[in-house]
């Protein structure tokens, strides 16, 4: 009997997440389960759960069979239901995917407050375009401790006071 091997076929992506780990909250990383989360995962649900785009277009937008984007949303969904229930961590990495490069990443600059986007995937300024400036901040966060979020400037590594999120009711770190 012939073994054959089927080609799996690289899913579209247009945006990489912001932030690459989710864990429950005082529970160190090296205590808990770890739940992989692909790419191409995570996409399904952006579209479908978080964009409510139909399944038909959505799937057309990843270049894959409605069958085969509805297989892997009911597989990340059951992973991020797994690790919301179970206390497990989330580690969104890897997968067989291409990079349609349609996701702009938003940037600000403390010292003139010039704001532009960039590709996600051309990485990091090291200053502003505009005045030169180094003191730049993702908007949203860039997982690199620099970020800018709600009009205040944060970085964890400098023991910054936490501010009140007033709209979301929550206390920013």
């Amino acid at each position: 009997m012939c073994n054959l091997m089927v080609n799996r076929v690289k899913r579209r992506v247009s945006c990489l997440p912001k932030a690459t780990y989710y864990k429950p909250r005082e529970v160190p990383l090296c205590d808990l389960e770890i739940i992989n989360l692909s790419i191409e995962e995570l996409e399904t649900i952006r579209l479908c759960d978080l964009l409510h785009i139909e399944q038909n277009e959505a799937a057309d937008m990843m270049g894959i069979s409605r069958k085969t984007f509805w297989n892997d949303l009911q597989k990340a969904r059951q992973k991020v239901v797994d690790a919301l229930v179970n206390g497990k961590a989330i580690e969104i990495s890897g997968g067989e995917y291409v990079n349609s490069s349609e996701c702009k990443v938003e940037f600000l600059c403390k010292a003139c407050e010039h704001e532009w986007e960039l590709q996600c995937n051309t990485g990091r300024p090291s200053s502003c375009p505009k005045c030169g400036s180094e003191g730049i901040y993702r908007i949203g966060g860039d997982g690199r401790g620099k970020r800018f979020i709600e009009n205040d400037y944060r970085c964890p590594k400098n023991g910054r006071k936490a501010a009140v999120n007033n709209k979301a009711g929550s206390v920013k770190k």
